[in-house]
């Protein structure tokens, strides 16, 4: 099997203890059918301890919340099971993140989920010195499932050359909003309904930008995003939320001009405390097409993968802002901090795009 790996998973080291928003605490921790079976037949204490910390809902099982994230999360910041027991009785998911295993069945693609600060970081060096998102090939066995039911090779090697053009365009001055990658999007989804050629990328230029003003953030956050819980999940991008409500939430609706003016000002506030903003952001979706774009594999939906990066990008920007208002300036590790854990809520976002978001401008 050829496994290809991105350049900045080769350069992880999991920081433990020194995290500042560990994996430990912001979400659920689901457990795999065979370590559940493990679980429920261990003995001892550490068996019924293993059970005592386990919940079932639906299809979902998993171990139960705290106030201060997952029950074997120390006060020392680290995992209680993985210092007794080492990694034989730690779930997958805990071994894996903040990895990303994709298995496509002709090759894997192993990345790293900007959730983990520290991945975060990397990403923002990889930005700020200009350096490629590169994968390097070897060959190997997976140690994963597939995770598509598509066996079109031709396909997929389209999407491999679609999402390298799209990246040059990224590192050649497009803007992440640029309305030419929802242009291109649109008539390549179109393409794959009417079994026409489908079209590349680098044919597609445009001046105008897919605007997300004040309405369209309002829906992405109060449809997607923003869930009272975060105050108990994520205390710190739920006080962030907090800010926005009260800034935004209303005015978006009763007076749309004043909220989009004061949108666009904290944008150019944030502008000048981080000067390479836009750089940031353009690698950001730049890595969000190397993790995300080849899911239109398994469902061939362009404009909405697209759009997606797109909204997810512009809302990352709304977050900076927030935090950097009132500070002078704001270092790398803050950043990398807010990339992580609002990477974390972010896939929620989807929720507003299913509604009635507009994928174009002209609809």
């Amino acid at each position: 099997m050829q496994i290809k790996r991105i350049s900045i998973l080769n350069e992880f080291e999991c920081t433990g203890a020194q995290c500042p928003a560990s994996c430990c605490r912001g979400w659920k921790v689901p457990i795999e059918r065979d370590m559940y079976f493990k679980y429920l037949t261990e003995k001892g204490f550490f068996g019924a301890l293993l059970r005592c910390c386990i919940e079932k809902k639906d299809e979902l099982v998993a171990f139960r919340s705290t106030f201060r994230g997952c029950p074997f999360w120390g006060l020392d910041r680290l995992c209680g099971i993985q210092k007794k027991y080492g990694t034989d009785y730690m779930p997958a998911v805990c071994i894996q993140f903040p990895r990303q295993l994709y298995n496509l069945e002709f090759f894997c693609e192993e990345t790293l989920y900007l959730a983990c600060p520290e991945a975060a970081r990397l990403f923002l060096v990889y930005a700020a010195q200009e350096k490629p998102f590169a994968f390097t090939v070897c060959e190997g066995s997976a140690g994963y499932e597939v995770n598509t039911t598509n066996d079109d090779k031709a396909f997929l090697d389209y999407l491999l050359q679609s999402r390298a053009e799209l990246a040059s365009l990224i590192n050649s001055g497009m803007r992440f909003d640029s309305m030419a990658i929802l242009n291109y999007g649109r008539d390549a989804q179109n393409a794959c309904l009417g079994s026409t050629p489908l079209p590349s990328p680098l044919a597609y230029q445009s001046s105008d930008a897919y605007v997300i003003d004040s309405a369209r953030m309002n829906k992405l956050f109060f449809n997607g995003f923003y869930h009272p819980s975060l105050r108990t999940l994520s205390p710190f991008l739920y006080r962030l939320c907090k800010k926005y409500i009260r800034r935004f939430g209303m005015l978006s609706r009763m007076n749309p001009a004043s909220a989009d003016e004061k949108l666009d000002s904290l944008t150019q506030k944030l502008t000048k405390k981080v000067p390479h903003l836009d750089n940031i952001l353009n690698r950001y979706y730049e890595y969000y097409l190397y993790t995300s774009f080849l899911d239109i594999f398994e469902d061939y939906s362009f404009s909405k993968h697209l759009v997606f990066g797109i909204a997810k990008t512009a809302m990352l920007r709304l977050f900076l802002a927030l935090y950097a208002e009132n500070k002078k300036h704001v270092e790398t590790d803050e950043i990398a901090k807010i990339i992580a854990v609002y990477e974390r809520r972010a896939p929620q976002i989807e929720d507003a795009l299913k509604s009635d978001f507009i994928y174009t401008q002209d609809g």
